[in-house]
């Protein structure tokens, strides 16, 4: 038998790869959340499904929390991980899939943030943004210059503001 890779094989091998990628991040991500003030809801993980099935549930925010304060205030994070700006861009995300984000949001009644880490690895990223998905409704790809007023520490642990409903 031939054990030479093909095409077919490369992309399914560079395929698994991109998603644990996003799967490792999506990691990172849950543990900057404090587990006596955040509950995890759901955790739809990256994962390589058959090319001609569409599961409605994955393409929907990664993770779904409950922040639980005075009050319990849910919430969802779509979580991107991206090797570096490239001419100060990236592409964060199709339109269709932000469609489905704000889809989300508006029959779920939920904010929903777009967590970006930018090189270092998925599991600790040199750079990390945190906005609100309004802010990047119109923008399937954006300039560094935009996500920097979104800008935080990657080892800051996450707090919910329950007055505007923002995530820092």
């Amino acid at each position: 038998m031939n054990n030479i890779p093909t095409n077919q094989t490369k992309t399914r091998q560079s395929k698994e790869y991109y998603f644990e990628q996003g799967r490792l991040f999506e990691e990172y991500v849950r543990l900057l959340f404090n587990q006596d003030h955040f509950y995890l809801k759901k955790w739809r993980q990256s994962k390589l499904i058959p090319k001609d099935t569409f599961i409605l549930d994955l393409a929907y925010p990664d993770l779904e929390l409950i922040f639980a304060g005075k009050n319990h205030h849910p919430f969802a994070v779509e979580c991107k991980w991206k090797t570096e700006f490239k001419k100060g861009k990236i592409g964060w995300a199709r339109e269709y899939q932000i469609a489905k984000y704000l889809d989300f949001e508006r029959k779920r009644a939920m904010p929903v943030f777009v967590a970006i880490g930018i090189g270092g690895t998925p599991s600790k990223p040199e750079k990390l943004f945190v906005t609100p998905l309004v802010n990047l409704k119109d923008y399937p790809i954006v300039c560094e210059d935009q996500l920097l007023e979104y800008k935080r520490k990657p080892t800051q642990r996450f707090f919910f503001d329950t007055v505007q409903l923002k995530l820092f």
